[in-house]
């Protein structure tokens, strides 16, 4: 029997706890289906709270958790994600994730896989555990990620991440890909497949890249560089220079790079080019137009070099993403 233990900090979300703790114990049920003659489950878990021996859940609702003091190890670990959706609640969460280090620093040196996934993963990062690993976080916070953690490789190219035996997902629902990363590695790929042809679990869904809107991304306050954004928003599918969109904004081009790279993490043109995909995800979402026509209408005369930029951004061609995403694909 395998234990996992469960790491809580308060504010954590009761889905991501429960949710493990769910996926579990179907796992239980289905060894047992597979193995009727075996009297134990493959899994037990523990819940450790960050401090004393409650967790808050951030609907309010609380449960019992076993004090950090009571530590035991176990054969897997996995960090709780957090109600965290700015930069001040995140502070709070990195602060008490703190409590968790000599726990996570103790099951890394015994190579006992760790996960965890959206929110969580600045959780990991904190401890230093991820520093010169590649991890992956929770997409709308990617540049706070950057800027917290500049030291670890991060990538959105894959829905979940492995780098020793640490493992880190992506946005919200990614914990039941996690969940069964973990599974394939504290059992077999065998069972582990019959878990997700159970559960309805995609293993084809590989990356956040299709998923991201770079409208709700989290930057860094910068009234020039908001200001900017606002302006490239409205003028998406005009034709600008970097050098004539500095004047417009009356300052050089050297300090409108400067500015946007600190805020966001990208050139200004870089992200004129993603707020374009956006547009064209509306489109092709939205309207049956031919991609040669939404190509023109976000600003692009040739077809071929926006579908080597869509594809860039989303992994996706137009034409796949319209098949995956249309609300005409829905309605059909």
């Amino acid at each position: 029997m395998k234990t996992i233990n469960l790491l809580a900090a308060n504010n954590c979300l009761g889905s991501s706890l429960m949710g493990v703790v769910d996926f579990m114990q179907f796992s239980n049920s289905l060894w047992k289906v597979r193995h009727p003659n075996c009297d134990e489950v493959i899994f037990n878990y523990r819940h450790y709270a960050a401090e004393g021996e409650t967790v808050t859940f951030s609907n309010g609702f609380t449960m019992p958790a076993q004090s950090l003091a009571n530590y035991q190890q176990g054969d897997a670990v996995f960090l709780v994600s957090n109600f965290a959706h700015e930069e001040h609640s995140m502070a709070r969460y990195v602060e008490a994730c703190a409590n968790f280090n000599e726990v996570l620093r103790l099951e890394h040196q015994a190579c006992t896989p760790i996960s965890t996934y959206c929110t969580g993963t600045f959780g990991l990062a904190q401890s230093g555990l991820l520093d010169e690993k590649a991890s992956t976080t929770v997409w709308w916070m990617k540049n706070l990620f950057q800027t917290y953690f500049p030291k670890i490789n991060l990538t959105l190219d894959e829905l979940v991440v492995e780098s020793d035996n640490l493992i880190t997902g992506g946005a919200t629902t990614s914990y039941f890909n996690v969940c069964m990363r973990l599974l394939e590695k504290l059992t077999d790929p065998i069972f582990a497949n019959q878990m997700s042809k159970v559960l309805l679990l995609d293993k084809r869904r590989l990356s956040q890249q299709p998923f991201i809107d770079t409208s709700f991304i989290i930057n860094k306050h910068d009234d020039l560089v908001e200001r900017i954004q606002t302006w490239m928003v409205q003028h998406y599918n005009e034709s600008h220079s970097l050098d004539e969109i500095a004047k417009s904004h009356n300052v050089s081009k050297r300090t409108l790079i400067r500015k946007f790279k600190a805020s966001c993490g990208e050139t200004p043109l870089n992200y004129l080019q993603k707020i374009r995909v956006e547009r064209a995800k509306h489109y092709l979402e939205s309207t049956d137009l031919p991609v040669e026509r939404i190509v023109e209408r976000v600003g692009y005369e040739d077809a071929a070099s926006f579908r080597k930029l869509f594809v860039a951004q989303t992994q996706l061609t137009p034409k796949d993403y319209r098949k995956r995403f249309s609300y005409f694909a829905d309605a059909s």
